[in-house]
């Protein structure tokens, strides 16, 4: 039986209650984003079965995506009076009744209006998780228990789009649909039994400030987060979109499912984006961030030479920066807001917004000047969220409740 902690601390990793919410976010996380990302490598099966072109098809990716970013805003403010936890949890419970719903669906369109709800149900999950994380553990260890959240939607990504493109080759898929929702239905009741209740309380808390500052130095650090969030993740979602275009086309002409391969490089974010926690609390947020970006922008710089080996390796290196500041972003986000919902909401906002506009711009780079316009797009993205980190605090200070 552990000791009863102070009223308003956080867990720490003392606590046994500490490990269990590890594994319960990690198993949001993953449930989540395999249920988000599972229909990317089966659209043309979708599009040769249900006869829609591979513009329609991509909708099945793009209205998850924006439904995401239109509801998590009202989510987070229902966590405040549903609780965090519950809010996860029954949000996962939601898409994968819509998930497994999907793999039924005799239409295109009732496909796409399924997809969009389970959408809908998954903005619980960015809407809550981070913001519980900031209410619920202790202010030394938020980063690197948000860094774990985000690597279990890593996993989940990868997980999800690998165990789809598996399924259906084996069986269809619808099949794998239905096999992608029950496996996130199982991870939803594990996260049910795993997640601590009942440690906040409802308490009022007065988050953190830039230290030495007040404030109005808080809100702009928060906002420089947002910026920070949709920038970085134009540049990372449009390099992915781009790189089969690119792995398909002369010198190296690769088939749908070597390429897919190619997503295997998220596992490096995996790995950075647990370890930003150590990293912030040794060099700081803003040098945290700026480390982050300069991988990026190395990894970039290694996709230019006509090398599979050199392509795969950039990749890692970009995936492993991108996933270093957004898992130290996302942490800060919340921390730094009055209202931690509030924070971690507009931060998925201003992510899920940074994903959908660097898509298209990166498509429209590589369509002007093949891989040469794409690596320029992504570089001056990089710069440009640089100059935001450069502006950030160097510290923070931890949380304190009221």
């Amino acid at each position: 039986m552990p000791a009863p902690q102070p009223p308003g601390a956080g867990l720490r990793p003392a606590d046994p209650r500490f490990r269990r919410a590890l594994l319960a976010l990690a198993a949001t996380g993953v449930a989540a984003f395999a249920m988000i990302y599972v229909v990317q490598p089966l659209l043309p099966l979708v599009s040769r079965d249900l006869g829609v072109d591979a513009t329609r098809a991509s909708l099945l990716v793009s209205v998850s995506t924006l439904a995401i970013a239109v509801a998590v805003l009202p989510f987070a403010r229902l966590s405040e009076r549903l609780g965090r936890g519950r809010l996860m949890v029954l949000g996962l419970a939601a898409a994968a009744a819509a998930g497994i719903l999907a793999a039924f669906a005799p239409s295109f369109a009732l496909l796409l209006v399924a997809r969009g709800v389970q959408g809908v149900a998954l903005a619980a999950v960015p809407a809550a998780a981070v913001a519980w994380v900031a209410e619920n553990i202790d202010p030394g260890s938020v980063t690197r228990v948000a860094g774990l959240y985000i690597a279990g939607t890593t996993v989940g990504g990868m997980g999800g789009r690998v165990l789809g493109g598996v399924v259906a080759d084996v069986a269809s898929w619808r099949t794998a649909l239905l096999v992608v929702a029950l496996v996130g239905a199982a991870l939803t009741a594990a996260a049910f039994l795993l997640l601590p209740g009942g440690i906040t309380a409802r308490t009022r808390t007065v988050r953190d400030t830039p230290a030495g500052r007040g404030p109005a130095a808080g809100r702009a650090a928060r906002v420089r987060l947002y910026v920070l969030a949709g920038l970085a993740m134009a540049m990372f979602v449009g390099i992915y979109n781009v790189i089969g275009y690119r792995t398909s086309a002369p010198p190296f002409l690769l088939g749908t499912g070597i390429g897919s391969m190619f997503y295997l490089t998220y596992l490096a974010g995996t790995a950075t984006s647990s370890l930003a926690g150590r990293l912030e609390r040794r060099a700081g947020l803003r040098t945290t961030a700026l480390v982050g970006l300069a991988a990026c922008l190395a990894g970039v710089g290694l996709t230019v030479p006509d090398s599979l080996v050199l392509v795969w390796v950039g990749l890692a290196v970009v995936a492993a920066g991108f996933f270093m500041v957004h898992a130290t972003a996302s942490a800060n986000a919340a921390r730094l807001s009055p209202r931690p919902s509030d924070g971690s909401g507009l931060y998925t906002f201003a992510y899920y917004l940074g994903s959908s506009v660097g898509g298209v711009v990166l498509g429209q780079a590589w369509e002007l000047g093949a891989w040469g316009g794409t690596v320029v797009a992504s570089v001056a993205l990089i710069g440009a969220a640089t100059v935001v980190a450069v502006g950030l605090p160097r510290r923070t200070v931890g949380a304190r409740t009221a």
